[in-house]
């Protein structure tokens, strides 16, 4: 009689393990990296902003980071809205094979489905640099690091878009729901 118990209970123990595994897999949050020998200036004011500066409200910053994207990138509907706390609430579509999600992710989004992400905005070297703090797909919260990628692809437009008008920033922040970039003398 113990024996027929033994088979179930390891099974059972087997397959508790096995769903703790998957859930582990599909809600990991990674810690992010730091790339040495790189130092990244938080969207700050500084004394010598007073100067020469433009100011992008969040509807020109969507649409300078709109019109330097790629046709076949893989956010759609993209829209940025500066939050009062000096981050990016960035929203759009997405289709989940764009991203490096576990296989077990992929497979219960929608496709395409909804993006929500907050970011922070920093520049280092004259040039944009956007971070991750936060990501949800399809109402799932999944790790910021996913997006990593993506973000680096959209501050090189960032960087680009503003290049091409020949704004060259010296440093930036966030006042009053408004990006602020000094410009460089």
């Amino acid at each position: 009689m113990i024996r027929k118990w033994i088979h179930t209970i390891c099974l059972a123990l087997c397959v508790l393990l096995c769903a703790f595994l998957i859930g582990r897999v599909i809600f990991h949050t990674d810690i992010p990296l730091h790339t040495p020998n790189t130092v990244v200036q938080r969207a700050a004011r500084t004394e010598t902003d007073a100067e020469r500066k433009i100011t992008l409200d969040s509807g020109a910053l969507t649409t300078l980071l709109i019109r330097q994207l790629p046709n076949d990138f893989v956010l759609e509907n993209l829209s940025i809205q500066i939050t009062d706390q000096g981050t990016l609430w960035c929203t759009a579509d997405i289709v989940p094979d764009a991203l490096s999600l576990p296989r077990a992710a992929s497979l219960l989004l929608p496709d395409p489905c909804s993006l929500a992400a907050i970011v922070s905005i920093g520049y280092t070297d004259d040039e944009i640099v956007l971070h991750p703090l936060s990501l949800e797909i399809g109402g799932i919260k999944l790790p910021h690091t996913i997006l990593s990628p993506i973000a680096e692809e959209l501050a090189d437009s960032l960087t680009e878009g503003l290049r091409a008008q020949g704004i060259y920033l010296q440093s930036l922040y966030i006042e009053d729901g408004q990006l602020s970039i000094a410009l460089k003398p």
